[in-house]
């Protein structure tokens, strides 16, 4: 699929805030399947090694003691490093820098790697503004034809909906509002830091 990277750039422009990958709605079964695939196809950093030791993330990822070590996992495109986080059992998640991300040759880098992530598992993929899994800016599922970005014209839609956007879905924290509403922006900071983390279910997001 052809792109123009001037209808993407928006995405990716720095502001202080990282862009997350998600994958909702996972098994351990899911985990071992991304984990494979990651060791077999990418360059990885993983403590020491150079390989996610599968049987340890699967562990932690299983653990209810609160004694296990946490660790991540640094995957790179090219020059571009993706980080994958070992938080949830039901919900993968990854984090780029947008500094890294500056044409189309590295978007579809990172498209690609959305791509077999969705079809080693059968499920939907989405990249959001960080800490905001509700919002997709980009919905890939592989087996099901998605693939789709929205235009900053789109997201401005949905932001000013009459449905009020930001109290329907409680946002923790996005890259839009950052732009949009800086002061809510921080505000919304200061109360989500008590609140737990949870995964977030793929029919809760906006589109």
């Amino acid at each position: 699929m052809k792109r123009n990277w001037k209808d993407i750039k928006w995405i990716f422009e720095p502001d202080g805030s990282l862009i997350d990958i998600y994958v909702q709605e996972v098994s351990l079964d899911d985990w071992r399947k991304v984990i494979k695939l990651l060791n077999e196809k990418y360059k990885i950093k993983y403590d020491d090694a150079n390989q996610i030791n599968e049987k340890y993330a699967i562990e932690y990822l299983s653990d209810e003691t609160g004694e296990i070590e946490s660790k991540s996992a640094a995957i790179y495109l090219n020059d571009i490093r993706v980080n994958c986080h070992f938080f949830l059992e039901d919900q993968i998640e990854f984090d780029i820098d947008p500094k890294e991300v500056n044409s189309i040759t590295d978007f579809q880098l990172i498209e690609t790697f959305m791509l077999e992530i969705s079809q080693s598992i059968d499920n939907q993929i989405t990249l959001t503004g960080e800490n905001n899994p509700k919002f997709p800016l980009i919905k890939i599922d592989s087996n099901r034809e998605i693939n789709k970005i929205i235009t900053e014209e789109e997201a401005k839609e949905y932001w000013e909906s009459p449905n009020d956007f930001i109290s329907k879905i409680k946002l923790v924290k996005t890259k839009l509002e950052m732009k949009l509403t800086p002061s809510k922006f921080k505000e919304k900071i200061i109360k989500s830091a008590n609140e737990p983390y949870e995964s977030t279910k793929k029919d809760e997001n906006v589109w």
